[in-house]
């Protein structure tokens, strides 16, 4: 057995992974994304029995420069392949971390997939939220919301807004203000940059993967808006962003109806609301109110340099502190 490291992973990285899941998340096409929008490098492991791949871990390195950190993978990443080699994996990867130099490495669990608890990695827990499509009648999805989620959709319409696709390259920045005017309204960090969302654009948007949605009224009045990435068999509700100014219209609910219409009439088993804070109980409300049932996912960390590591946890407490999110703000500009 021997392990391979795949800086560019290509078509037998594709071809193992599309043996255990068909989430986009795992295809090479997502590190490009990785590697243009956050300045990562892709790291897609490899382990190899007779010139086969029998195991794998996609993930990308982030270099702050004090501080390197191994997600395996942005969203979901985890293991991948035959179970009986993950142990002996697991093992040649920990002496591949520390000869990268990483200081931390962070294992995100899939909701699509089953997955076993690494040894010596605590784990940190999330709510992970998905709507089973198959359950809607193609032609009664209306009957089947419950009267809230109808009166909702319903005063979006009165208030003119609309659904509209993101068709040009501007509309990137747009987006991007609504996504910092709901981080701040939240007084979250804004963890993405602006070249994140110009890759997504770039790589998978013009490739028809994915798509901005925007609830919009008259020309240019852009209320609210949803990333979503298409994968074969369910759809991705990556990230949304809205003005306060339009939310008593309900844009987000207006948005939420067309991605389901859209993804029951393409066939699609899965809307992912993706990952929640288990203590954002009305963010919750609004992904389950649509019948979704949330479970548990974790994510899976080892500090391979304890003390660097609490420093970089003190930097993230104090970037989604008010004061912190004031200073990334100026620094951005």
């Amino acid at each position: 057995m021997e392990l391979k490291v795949f800086e560019s992973p290509g078509k037998e990285w594709d071809e193992f992974a599309s043996q255990f899941t068909d989430l986009i998340f795992y295809q090479s096409v997502w590190s490009q994304v990785l590697k243009e929008g956050l300045g990562g490098q892709p790291l897609y492991f490899c382990l190899k029995d007779g010139g086969e791949i029998v195991a794998g871990l996609p993930g990308v390195l982030l270099n702050f420069g004090f501080f390197k950190i191994l997600y395996a993978s942005i969203p979901y990443g985890n293991l991948i392949g035959n179970e009986l080699y993950f142990s002996p994996f697991m093992e040649l990867l920990n002496g591949e971390f520390r000869k990268e130099g990483v200081d931390q490495v962070r294992i995100a669990e899939s909701p699509f997939l089953k997955f076993q608890p690494v040894d010596s990695f605590k784990s940190i827990s999330a709510k992970c939220t998905l709507l089973d499509l198959r359950g809607f009648n193609k032609e009664r999805i209306w009957e089947g919301y419950r009267s809230g989620v109808r009166r909702a959709i319903l005063k979006a319409q009165k208030h003119g807004l609309s659904i509209r696709r993101a068709t040009a390259r501007d509309e990137i920045e747009i987006f991007y203000q609504l996504y910092l005017s709901s981080m701040e309204r939240n007084r979250a960090m804004a963890k993405y940059p602006l070249r994140w969302f110009d890759a997504l654009y770039e790589i998978l948007i013009r490739q028809k993967k994915a798509d901005i949605l925007f609830a919009v009224k008259g020309v240019d009045q852009y209320a609210a808006g949803v990333l979503l990435i298409y994968s074969a068999t369910s759809n991705h509700y990556l990230h949304n962003g809205s003005k306060e100014a339009y939310l008593e219209n309900r844009p987000n609910d207006l948005i939420v109806d067309y991605i389901i219409q859209k993804g029951v009439e393409e066939g699609k088993a899965t809307l992912d609301f993706m990952g929640s804070d288990p203590n954002d109980l009305s963010l919750l409300r609004f992904k389950e109110k649509w019948g979704s049932q949330s479970k548990d996912v974790f994510t899976y960390v080892k500090d391979y340099h304890p003390f660097r590591c609490k420093i970089w946890e003190l930097c993230k407490r104090m970037g989604s502190s008010r004061l912190g999110n004031r200073l990334i703000k100026i620094i951005r500009i």
